[in-house]
């Protein structure tokens, strides 16, 4: 694929429209493929409207990046300080890693993983955890090439539909 040079910035509230667009299309692609359609529009609908971005935007426990080519929203990330949901000593959260397929290949993810990880490294957080659709491998292993290993399980609730993910975490949120 072609290489492109992203612009990566922080999210601001004018970006709450194009995060909501592009979470409905690739939130999806993470879920198991037959998740019921009810149980994806249930989530989608409460969590990734623009008004929930806002919202999150706002809180100043949270940070989004954005990645941009050519003004056009090619992928995101946000972490957030919160606790794992298992005994850990990483307390900021990998909450959301999504890259438009169109940019899949392209450097794109690794330059915003390395921002993200730059970012969680200001805070004073020891380590960097993430959950992730135990069947979701191309990003198990992407999340691994960065030093991530699973450390436990746990359900994520997508709707009605309980799905099992794996906990991943990183001790130091510094470098590659």
């Amino acid at each position: 694929m072609t290489a492109f040079a992203a612009e990566i910035v922080r999210a601001s509230a004018g970006d709450a429209q194009d995060l909501s667009v592009l979470s409905a299309e690739l939130f999806p692609l993470g879920c198991p493929a037959d998740t019921a359609a009810a149980d994806l529009a249930a989530y989608i609908d409460r969590e990734l409207t623009p008004e929930r971005f806002r919202s999150l935007l706002e809180d100043d426990c949270n940070a989004i990046l954005v990645a941009r080519i050519s003004s056009k929203l090619a992928g995101y990330a946000m972490i957030a300080r919160a606790a794992a949901p298992q005994p850990s000593l990483a307390n900021c959260e990998l909450r959301k890693f999504y890259i438009a397929p169109a940019y899949h290949g392209t450097g794109i993810a690794h330059a915003l993983m390395e921002q993200v990880l730059g970012l969680a490294a200001d805070t004073p957080d020891t380590g960097l955890w993430l959950s992730v659709f135990s069947g979701n491998t191309r990003a198990i292993a992407f999340y691994r090439r960065w030093g991530f290993r699973v450390t436990g399980i746990h359900d994520f609730l997508v709707g009605s539909d309980p799905q099992r993910d794996f906990l991943m975490e990183r001790e130091s949120p510094a470098g590659p």
